[in-house]
C-alpha cells in the first residue's frame, strides 16, 4: 500500500482542484477575520473561535475535492488499472481513504494558518485557554476524518463522477441542516417570558411560562446523543463558543467509531463491486 500512497500523494500535488480548494479556503478564512474586524474590532481578541469556526467552512471544500478526486479515478479507469497490476481492493480503498483524510487535515491547517496570519497582523489573541483550543481542534480533526470516511464510501461505491459529486454535496448539506436543527432545538430554554393581550388590545409581559418548544425527557437524551455522535453536530457545537461541547472527551471516540463503521461497510461492499 506504500506505493499506492506515494502515487496518490504525487498525484495530489499535481491536481488543480487541490490547490484551488486550498487557496480559496485560506483566502476566505483570512477574509472572514478581516471583515469581522471591520464590523467589530474586538473580534480579533477571539482568534481561537475564528479558527475553530473555519472547520465547518473547510468541510465543503473537502467534499468537493473528494468527489472530484475519487470520481476521476472511476472515469479514467485508474482503479481498474490498479487491480490489473495486482493491487488488492482493500489496499486501494485504504490508500484513497488516507489520502482524503490527509487532504482534509491540510485544509484545516490552511484555514488555521490563514486566520492566524490575518489575526496576528491585526494584533489579535487566541481568546481561549490553550487546553480548550487543543480539545476543540482534536474534536474538529476527528469529525473531519469521519466525514472524509463517508465521502470515501460514496466515491468508491459510485462509478459516475457526476453522481459522486451530487450525492456528496447533498450529504454534506443534509448533515449540516440536521446538525443545525438539532442544536437549535436543544438550545431552546425550558421557560420563556409570558405575554398576553387583554380585551382592550394591550400587551402585558411578565412571569415565566413553560416553553412549548423545549425538548425534555427521553427525547432530549436521544437528540443529545445523536448530536454528539454526528460529525456535523460536533463541528457546530465546537463553533458555538466557550463550554459549548457537551461530551468533549467522548466526541473523538464517536468520530472514530463513525469512521470505523463507514469504512467497514465501504470495504465490504467495494470488494463485491463489479469494476467494469
Amino acid at each position: 500500500m506504500t506505493r499506492l500512497l506515494r502515487a496518490n500523494f504525487a498525484r495530489l500535488w499535481k491536481t488543480t482542484s487541490f490547490w484551488v480548494c486550498t487557496a480559496i479556503s485560506a483566502v476566505l478564512s483570512a477574509a472572514s477575520v478581516v471583515s469581522g474586524y471591520m464590523i467589530r474590532p474586538i473580534s480579533v481578541e477571539y482568534m481561537g473561535t475564528s479558527m475553530i469556526s473555519n472547520a465547518s467552512n473547510a468541510l465543503l471544500f473537502i467534499a468537493i475535492f473528494a468527489a472530484l478526486y475519487l470520481g476521476t479515478d472511476h472515469s479514467n479507469g485508474t482503479i481498474r488499472n490498479k487491480l490489473i497490476i495486482g493491487r488488492t481492493r482493500i489496499e486501494i480503498y485504504f490508500a484513497n481513504l488516507i489520502t482524503i483524510i490527509a487532504f482534509g487535515i491540510m485544509q484545516l491547517g490552511a484555514a488555521y494558518a490563514a486566520v492566524h496570519v490575518a489575526g496576528a497582523f491585526l494584533g489579535g489573541n487566541l481568546g481561549m485557554p490553550a487546553g480548550e483550543f487543543a480539545m476543540k481542534t482534536l474534536v474538529c480533526v476527528c469529525a473531519l476524518a469521519a466525514m472524509c470516511a463517508l465521502f470515501t464510501v460514496i466515491g468508491m461505491l459510485c462509478s459516475s463522477k457526476s453522481l459522486i459529486v451530487t450525492i456528496t454535496l447533498i450529504s454534506v448539506f443534509a448533515l449540516m441542516l440536521t446538525g443545525a436543527l438539532i442544536t437549535q432545538r436543544l438550545a431552546e430554554p425550558e421557560l420563556v417570558t409570558g405575554a398576553s393581550i387583554d380585551e382592550n388590545g394591550n400587551l402585558h409581559i411578565g412571569g415565566q411560562v413553560p416553553n412549548p418548544l423545549y425538548v425534555s425527557g427521553v427525547q432530549r437524551d436521544i437528540l443529545t446523543a445523536v448530536n454528539d455522535v454526528l460529525p456535523m453536530g460536533q463541528l457546530i457545537q465546537a463553533t458555538a463558543g466557550s463550554g459549548s461541547l457537551h461530551a468533549e472527551e467522548l466526541m473523538p471516540l464517536y468520530s472514530l467509531g463513525v469512521l470505523a463503521v463507514s469504512t467497514a461497510v465501504g470495504v465490504v461492499v467495494f470488494r463485491k463491486k463489479d469494476m467494469k
